[in-house]
């Protein structure tokens, strides 16, 4: 599709026509951190906008808590107080007020960075990216607990994981795997009929290879002529 259309806009415009979206309709893109997908969104004329997704800031979160245990900085006290920052900073992005959950993680990460070596803590570090994290795509954070309770979708995990079925399985980057455009798109192929129980690898080969070798794949071995030019078998 790609060689048809220039425009990664125009591209995004077709696929969801493609799909269903029609002209006078508009959808929300829901992403992580998007880069460069973020300015195909703001071309699109079916794209209303795009919501940073949810499952991401929590694993930012996360990764800042579970930091807080392994801190050697901070005594018991000190950690309890901590922890309950990120927590409060987490449940004010999930009520839609980002500016005010960046003040409560800054205020553990600006106390704590006055003692010598902490700037070297993990725990710095998730502090200072889930901060980064959320001040970059802070046009992007929505009330995420009104659209829950409306029903709407506020995480693309489930995008997210049909990808890592059907694309990163074969074709992440610890594979080592090179694949070519039309290479790609027939692996993908295959690997959603094999997780809709729709592909059988042993008849899609006997119906591509000549029938001695098709049957040798099904187990069904024939036995070899004799004569003048074949090898006899015992």
């Amino acid at each position: 599709m790609h060689k048809e259309v220039t425009s990664a806009a125009a591209r995004l415009d077709q696929f969801l026509s493609r799909n269903g979206v029609a002209s006078d309709e508009r959808v929300t893109v829901i992403s992580d951190d998007a880069g460069e997908f973020g300015k195909t969104v703001e071309g699109s004329q079916l794209a209303r906008g795009r919501i940073l997704d949810w499952f991401h800031i929590a694993m930012k979160f996360r990764a800042a808590e579970r930091s807080v245990f392994g801190s050697k900085m901070i005594d018991s006290m000190e950690r309890e107080s901590v922890e309950s920052e990120i927590i409060h900073a987490k449940w004010l992005v999930w009520h839609g007020k980002g500016s005010k959950a960046l003040e409560r993680i800054k205020a553990p990460d600006s106390r704590l960075l006055a003692r010598d070596g902490y700037e070297f803590n993990t725990l710095w570090w998730n502090l200072n990216n889930a901060s980064s994290y959320l001040k970059k795509n802070a046009r992007t954070l929505v009330n995420y607990g009104a659209r829950h309770r409306k029903g709407l979708p506020i995480s693309s995990s489930i995008a997210e994981s049909a990808v890592h079925q059907v694309v990163s399985y074969r074709m992440a980057k610890k594979r080592q795997m090179r694949w070519t455009d039309e290479g790609a798109h027939c692996m993908a192929q295959v690997r959603v009929a094999v997780l809709n129980g729709e592909f059988s690898p042993v008849a899609s080969r006997r119906s591509r290879l000549p029938p001695r070798i098709a049957a040798h794949a099904c187990g069904q071995h024939r036995p070899a002529r004799t004569g003048q030019g074949a090898e006899q078998t015992a």
